[in-house]
């Protein structure tokens, strides 16, 4: 009998004496009643009281027999899971021992490729967030700023090393301010000594060493125009004189005007700054406020309008133009300054979107001919076929993409193209320094063939993993490669056009600097009237005209004018 069955059998025994033990109890019930005799009495209750006692009793071993179960039962429940830990452990064992003997039964060659196939998404994920990590600005657009903590920052620099020393080399002649000449003197001061500061005694001038000082100081004028009217004798009519920039009672004059543009527009400085800034430049007169600074950008953008049509159109007749666009904050909505130009001139314009439709109100690529080759970073719009121009890749571009799938995937492709462009790149500096204007068609066809070459292999490799975290670009790569070959490989052919669109993103780095300094553009108005202002500052600069100088001519009524500032650039 096991421990379940004799449970079960003290439980059926006990129920009888609680049966039993019942009908004692009407019995009981009846001889209080007066049914039975006394004898009968006495010999009941020592009944009863022998029956209680047997009952207390086995229901004491109904109990131990029940914890007894219940210890049984919990040790079943062990034995049962330590059975399936001792089963797996021999499947394994026995998955080793098979493998070690040469053996691949079924079960053993699925849990295998389980576990390959988690060895092999938990080495792709690791290889992808390194190469994350790895990311700066030699395999994308990362600025050097934005560098990471632990990373050395790599600086660009094109020039090759000589193995000389820095600063001056032997025989370069020291560049210093000229002694002025005696009719430029404005002012002398005379630096003497009575005493001698050692011992006090009488000094006797030997000799004198001059020192000539350039500086300025700010002379504030307030000037009161006197505007008299008249009245013709002959024909009664009524006139009087009149000063077109003398709109208002009182106002600022150009100077002041021009040194405020010149602190928000080439300074960057904001407008509370700036404010600031003139306040201690003009002391004792009434503050400027920031309304007024304002409005002044937004008088001053207004009168360029002439200037800026004139470079809109320079721009349509340049032979190669550069253009690229940035990211600027409008009342904290992201917007867009974009820039076209080249060595001679600029143009700035301001959208709310990057899209085709600011393009277009730009009127600048739309009314550009087929002889015009423009330089830009493989924006796709450019492809447009209403657009009938030449378009020319970026190659700095591509090498930091090269380089990206190299340190994503390490496939041989991607670095020998990029050995490839840089080492003809080369060449070419080499032959036009020496006053080569192109290839030979030798190293032209050669050229192109290793070109061809390499994104064969390049597709080979990428259908080696293309399911690896890194396939998306490198297909995206090889096919823009293979799409727009003409486009990246023209420079070979034509020493005429540029390698890179540094040009327009040079053009464009200081709006970064303006962000940072002054922070975002209230209203895309606002964004406009620098974008204008920037253009005709540019422009001038590329005409080696300074920048205060410009904003003067600006604020006195009569800005430089394109073909003026080509006057004065061919002299």
């Amino acid at each position: 009998m096991n421990l379940a069955e004799a449970y079960a059998l003290k439980k059926r025994e006990c129920s009888d004496l609680q049966r039993e033990n019942q009908s004692l109890q009407d019995i009981i019930n009846g001889l209080l009643a007066g049914t039975y005799t006394d004898p009968e009495k006495i010999a009941h209750l020592a009944k009863i009281t022998r029956l209680t006692r047997e009952l207390r009793e086995k229901e004491r071993i109904i109990e131990r027999y029940r914890i007894l179960y219940d210890d049984a039962k919990k040790r079943l429940s062990d034995l049962a899971y330590e059975y399936s830990v001792l089963d797996e452990k021999n499947r394994i064992q026995q998955w080793q021992i098979d493998c070690l003997q040469g053996k691949s039964s079924d079960r053993s060659r699925t849990a295998k490729e389980e576990a390959d196939a988690k060895i092999k998404a938990l080495s792709d994920t690791v290889a992808k967030l390194s190469s994350l990590l790895d990311r700066d600005g030699t395999n994308t657009g990362t600025p050097t700023s934005q560098t990471a903590l632990n990373k050395k920052k790599v600086i660009p620099n094109s020039r090759e090393k000589t193995g000389r020393s820095r600063g001056g080399q032997p025989g370069h002649k020291k560049h210093v301010m000229p002694a002025f000449s005696d009719d430029e003197l404005t002012e002398t001061v005379i630096h003497e000594m009575a005493t001698c500061p050692e011992c006090g005694g009488t000094l006797t001038e030997v000799d004198e060493t001059p020192k000539d000082e350039l500086d300025y100081e700010v002379i504030v004028k307030k000037k009161r125009h006197i505007f008299k009217r008249y009245v013709c004798d002959l024909c009664g009519k009524v006139v009087r004189t009149a000063d077109p920039h003398l709109r208002a009672e009182n106002q600022y004059g150009p100077n002041i005007q021009a040194t405020a543009l010149a602190l928000m527009d080439v300074g960057f400085v904001s407008l509370n700054r700036t404010r600031s800034l003139l306040g201690g430049l003009l002391p004792g007169s009434v503050p400027i406020s920031e309304g007024y600074l304002a409005k002044l950008q937004k008088r001053h953008a207004g009168n360029l309008e002439a200037f800026t049509e004139e470079v809109r159109c320079a721009c349509i007749e340049a032979d190669i133009l550069y253009w690229d666009e940035t990211v600027v904050f409008v009342d904290t909505a992201r917007a867009c300054i974009r820039f076209y130009g080249n060595e001679q001139i600029a143009l700035y314009t301001a959208h709310m979107k990057k899209d085709l439709k600011g393009i277009i109100e730009d009127d600048v690529l739309p009314c550009l001919s087929p002889a015009t080759t423009v330089m830009h970073d493989h924006n796709l719009v450019n492809y447009n076929d209403s657009f009938r121009f030449k378009n020319i890749e970026c190659l700095q571009h591509l090498e930091r993409d090269l380089t990206k799938i190299w340190d994503s995937s390490h496939h041989e492709w991607a670095a020998s193209l990029k050995k490839l462009i840089m080492t003809t790149i080369h060449d070419r500096k080499n032959l036009i320094a020496s006053g080569v204007d192109h290839f030979d068609s030798s190293t032209v066809v050669d050229f192109m063939n290793r070109y061809d070459s390499l994104l064969k292999s390049g597709y080979k490799e990428y259908f080696k993993s293309p399911k690896a975290f890194y396939s998306r670009e490198e297909n995206a790569l090889l096919v823009r490669l293979e799409r727009y070959r003409e486009n990246y490989t023209e420079w070979v052919r034509n020493f005429s056009v540029p390698t890179t669109n540094n040009l327009a993103e040079r053009s464009l780095r200081f709006i970064k600097s303006k962000s940072k300094i002054s922070g975002q553009f209230q209203n895309i108005e606002f964004a406009k009237h620098f974008a204008a202002l920037q253009t005709y500052i540019e422009t001038c600069k590329r005409h080696n005209v300074n920048q205060y100088d410009a904003m003067l001519r600006l604020t006195r009524g009569v800005p430089y004018s394109l073909l003026e500032l080509r006057a004065l650039y061919s002299e």
